[in-house]
């Protein structure tokens, strides 16, 4: 650990330079949730300007011991592969919270808009239209679990489940990518259910519709953190 105000920042300009420019590299390949990241820039960071300043203290100019300091740590795409497996870990575990927090609350609103809808029509829907519950419902049989598995691997029940960091990134890259299948299956539905029957609730299908557009796109998104994030795994 540094000394107490020991940072890049307080060290002479032509060492700041140095350095800056290795932590920005270093950034750049860490991948992650960026809490996580800025935490593990801030530890390298301490232990870069510590180098710096005992190198320094040995009699080199401040430039020459950040590079130094540099090449102690070893190259910046190197260090952050040693972080692959911590961050695919922290990566898993927020996309699954993420999907779980979220994911009743967007079933309640869908729920509720095709009750609404299914009174305003005072008819059966179709065979089709009946069968996404259907295969929704079994799409959040995988998803679900696989999403728990994701938090259930990275919390203290860790300690005692004999897990690998990938086991995270790729169940929760699962519940995402079905959170997408889902999400996309229920808007055709809203979709099929306009074009053949109308009489649509429509403030409440479209918040449910928002609401799933909106976790379409982060769900997608979070599907390609998961699967980077699994191969920087050493």
């Amino acid at each position: 650990m540094a000394g107490a105000g020991l940072t890049p920042g307080s060290l002479d300009p032509g060492a700041r330079r140095v350095l800056d420019g290795y932590l920005a590299e270093l950034e750049a390949a860490l991948v992650g949730p960026n809490p996580a990241r800025a935490a593990i820039v801030a530890e390298v960071a301490d232990g870069l300007a510590e180098a710096t300043a005992a190198h320094q203290r040995r009699g080199l100019a401040p430039a020459d011991a950040a590079g130094a300091a540099a090449a102690e740590f070893g190259g910046a795409q190197l260090v952050a592969a040693g972080f692959g497996a911590e961050l695919a870990v922290q990566t898993g575990r927020r996309v699954g919270l993420g999907l779980l927090a979220t994911g009743p609350l967007i079933g309640l609103t869908w729920l509720a808009a095709a009750l609404t809808n299914a009174a305003a029509i005072g008819q059966q829907p179709s065979a089709g239209l009946l069968l996404v519950p259907v295969l929704f419902a079994a799409v959040l049989a995988v998803a679900v679990p696989a999403a728990v598995v994701s938090v259930l691997a990275t919390g203290r029940l860790s300690r005692w489940l004999p897990t690998s960091p990938r086991v995270a990134p790729v169940a929760a890259g699962l519940a995402a990518a079905l959170c997408v299948a889902g999400d996309l299956l229920l808007l055709a539905g809203l979709l099929a259910w306009t074009v053949t029957l109308g009489g649509l609730a429509w403030p409440l299908a479209l918040t449910a519709a928002t609401a799933s557009a909106i976790r379409l796109s982060l769900a997608g998104r979070a599907v390609r953190h998961c699967v980077v994030a699994r191969q920087r795994i050493a």
